[in-house]
């Protein structure tokens, strides 16, 4: 049984990659044809070759892979700490019922504030630096951490509490084997938008805020109206999203759900 599950998760890869090949092929094939069509001046609308002509620039005088390695630490780094504070105050807003009604509604708001509005407030708070940067990362994705554990509790079964405590479960035993089983799913889910949250914003700070990252470099391309240069960049962003979520986040979603038993085969 084991085996034909790992075949048919093989399989299923094999055609994602090829569906997603297939695809970038005929984007490619699109953008080539809309270029040879001159709608737009090669200024505004360059061509695959020429947009592959900067990546080579970027990559060969180093500046995207330091942006790259800049990027992410920075985030890596706030996003620690929107997961352990936003999760700590989620407990809390569990264990104290005003304060957490009251505090979910908040964050509810904050939640829908757009992350380049925290970039002035940061600026003249702490200035232009690294600090900065990740001062506008945390505050723009540790509410969905907050509100994902908080709502990924609050809406476990009451059946499930009380069939536990009736069989002697309690204190650190009744979060392990049943709280937290329970609640990952939706847990997972916030963790994933959160990540969204963070990655958008510390893009969006670096284009403020910075001197060396992928923001920078994007705001650069921008500057000297260089499209190759912003397109490289916009693609090298959108890949990193793509690889963090489908496969960091999303295996890290599968084995938790295989862990607890919540994976479902058919």
């Amino acid at each position: 049984m084991s085996e034909k599950i790992t075949s048919e998760k093989k399989s299923q890869n094999l055609h994602d990659i090829a569906n997603a090949a297939l695809f970038l092929a005929v984007f490619v094939g699109i953008w080539q044809i809309v270029f040879m069509l001159g709608i737009w001046p090669t200024i505004s609308m360059p061509s695959p070759a020429m947009v592959a002509s900067s990546f080579a620039k970027i990559i060969s005088n180093l500046s995207l892979p330091e942006g790259i390695v800049v990027t992410l630490g920075r985030l890596v780094a706030a996003f620690a700490v929107s997961i352990a504070l936003g999760t700590l105050i989620g407990l809390a807003m569990i264990r104290f019922k005003g304060f957490g009604k009251t505090l979910n509604s908040f964050s509810a708001g904050l939640l829908s504030f757009p992350s380049i509005a925290w970039v002035p407030f940061s600026i003249l708070l702490i200035g232009f630096n690294d600090f900065g940067i990740m001062f506008v990362v945390i505050m723009s994705s540790i509410f969905s951490v907050m509100i994902s554990t908080y709502s990924s509790i609050r809406n476990i079964p009451p059946i499930y509490m009380d069939a536990a405590k009736n069989m002697g479960a309690k204190g650190f035993a009744l979060f392990r084997y049943v709280t937290l089983p329970a609640a990952t799913p939706s847990l997972i889910i916030g963790l994933r938008q959160a990540w969204s949250f963070a990655w958008h914003a510390v893009i969006g700070a670096e284009i403020l805020m910075s001197v060396v990252g992928l923001g920078h470099i994007l705001s650069v391309g921008r500057d000297f109206l260089d499209m190759g240069e912003v397109i490289a960049s916009m693609i090298t962003i959108f890949a990193i999203g793509l690889v963090v979520d489908r496969f960091l986040l999303y295996k890290l979603d599968d084995r938790i759900r295989r862990k607890w038993g919540l994976e479902r085969h058919h």
